[in-house]
């Protein structure tokens, strides 16, 4: 007997499609005992076992398991402070069990009436029984489950009761399923979540055509969509959650992804003590400090380039800088077939949540190359990252979506440089200025050429060099010196022409004396663009402003 699931329709099937064979091969002892063989083909996984008893048997082992690790889990809190009476009918004991809590991305469709208790309602106790309970509540001030006061036999559970792989029916009417459009006599009302894109019927759209009555779907559609929460990443931070999946077109590609990204990698760890993220729980991993979705997604791809970089490292027993081909193997394996990351961003309001943003994002060569670029230009990647921090990250966030869209972030990095250096708040001016020249010319190299961007920069550092020189020959201080050309910056930024601009400078020649290049006198403002150029000239001026006023503090 052999069983497909092959109905390729969206990226939701194709996580859930992952998540099942993640499941099937996650070598739990319940699964041990089936003789089904679980293949992935092109076009979705093939079930092979004795016959259709196997396989079902199979497929709800499975979905157990699932359910386990998602729907019926307990916190570290929740364990450490038990709270539920439960009655041990075969030992007739009474004790106290953890609470349960969904994780993160099924709790947005869990509810307080998704959950189900076997036990007993206070009122029907019988004595004794009735007498040790009442004695059991009193001495640990506590009470019984739900609002019918029931005396527990077992933890409750939350996730949906599924027909899998259903007996063929005789006879009885053919419907449509309202998400993949195949017909079907094994139809129901969508559940939580169906595809993460359903929370209720009443809320349901139909994605066919053809679907008819939009709160239908198949057996087949709502199993496989339970699944998707096993492959994905995610991170819960206030009332914000964010959803991380690795897809492909081509389910074995899918598969060897979730090796790379995804559910196979040593990228995600699933442990209760980490009940709100299942991503960035290294101590140093830039994850932990996102709040925003564009940056999630840059740090999330970050934490991968060091993870191969590490392994690299590793298996070449070297310190020596990570040669050019370090990448080669893996960005082979991403380009030989569509690969795409999907983040969606939701935020919690009230009974429901509301989708802020959906981002896909297919070029991943792009910004692996990138990334290694900067580091083999010396460019610590962190320290730009944190020098861009904020109470709310708005421009971290705007600047990081540039990288990733492949847009100019010069103007952006000067805007918040100039902010947060006279602001005397931390920042790595010397890696946020080579971050932003080598990736200017990386992506707008035609704009101005290196040899402008290095006049550019050498000006801004020369007026803080030469005024700081000025200031020690007329024997005034470091701080005095750093205290004048502060607000001498802020009129040179300030210049909204050529003209303004090289009037600012000629005040500054006149003041501290600086020696203006000769490219500069010779019209190379009329040549480069003046924003750019003026934008280039602050970053330079920032990065030794930046460095002398920490030194003068230490």
């Amino acid at each position: 007997m052999k069983y497909s699931f092959n109905l390729r329709r969206h990226w939701w099937f194709d996580a859930g499609i992952a998540g099942l064979y993640t499941i099937s091969k996650s070598g739990d002892e319940r699964l041990r005992k089936f003789n089904v063989n679980v293949t992935a083909t092109s076009l979705g996984l093939d079930f092979e076992g004795a016959d259709q008893d196997t396989i079902r048997s199979f497929l709800e082992t499975c979905y157990e398991i699932l359910a386990e690790r998602h729907w019926n889990i307990s916190t570290v809190k929740q364990k450490e402070n038990p709270e539920l009476v439960v009655y041990d009918k075969e030992n007739d004991t009474i004790s106290l069990m953890p609470k349960r809590k969904p994780a993160p991305i099924v709790s947005m469709f869990v509810g307080a009436r998704s959950w189900r208790g076997d036990g007993i309602p206070y009122k029907e106790l019988k004595e004794p029984l009735k007498s040790r309970v009442d004695e059991f509540l009193e001495k640990n001030k506590t009470k019984l489950w739900g609002s019918d006061n029931k005396l527990l036999y077992s933890q409750p559970v939350c996730h949906q009761i599924l027909k899998i792989l259903p007996e063929t029916k005789k006879s009885g009417k053919e419907e449509t399923c309202s998400v993949c459009g195949n017909k079907s006599k094994f139809l129901s009302e969508v559940g939580q979540p169906s595809f993460l894109l359903f929370a209720s019927s009443n809320a349901t759209k139909s994605f066919n055509s053809q679907g008819k009555n939009p709160a239908k779907i198949c057996w087949e559609c709502d199993f496989i969509s339970k699944f998707a929460v096993e492959s994905a990443s995610y991170k819960q931070t206030g009332d914000s959650t964010f959803i991380i999946q690795v897809t492909s077109p081509d389910t074995e590609k899918l598969i060897e992804m979730q090796k790379e990204f995804g559910s196979l990698s040593s990228m995600r760890t699933v442990d209760d003590k980490y009940y709100y993220s299942n991503i960035g729980l290294d101590a140093d991993s830039l994850i932990r400090y996102c709040k925003k979705p564009h940056e999630l997604l840059w740090s999330f791809m970050v934490e991968k380039y060091n993870l191969l970089a590490r392994e690299s490292t590793k298996e070449e027993q070297t310190d020596e800088p990570l040669e050019d081909d370090f990448l080669k193997d893996f960005l082979e394996s991403i380009s030989a077939s569509t690969v795409q990351i999907y983040l969606l961003y939701t935020v919690d309001s009230g009974d429901t949540f509301l989708t802020k943003n959906l981002i896909l994002y297919d070029d991943l060569g792009y910004f692996f190359r990138l990334i290694h670029h900067m580091k083999q230009n010396h460019v610590d990647i962190k320290k730009v990252f944190n020098s861009l921090y904020e109470e709310n990250n708005l421009f971290r966030e705007k600047i990081l979506k540039n990288v990733l869209k492949k847009h100019s972030i010069l103007r952006l990095m000067e805007q918040i440089s100039f902010k947060k250096v006279l602001a005397e708040e931390p920042v790595s001016m010397n890696n946020i200025l080579n971050f932003t020249t080598e990736y200017q010319k990386i992506i707008r190299g035609d704009n101005m050429n290196k040899e402008q961007i290095e006049t550019a920069v050498n000006l801004g550092k020369q007026i803080v060099i030469q005024a700081v020189e000025r200031a020690k020959a007329e024997n005034e201080s470091e701080k005095q010196a750093l205290k004048k050309i502060k607000g001498d910056l802020y009129q040179l930024r300030k210049s909204r022409t050529r003209t303004d601009f090289l009037g600012q400078l000629n005040n500054l020649q006149f003041k501290y004396g600086i020696s203006v290049s000769n490219h500069i006198l010779d019209g190379l403002l009329e040549e480069a663009d003046f924003e750019d150029f003026r934008s280039y000239c602050i970053l330079g001026a920032l990065n030794v402003y930046n460095t002398k006023n920490r030194n003068k503090e230490e």
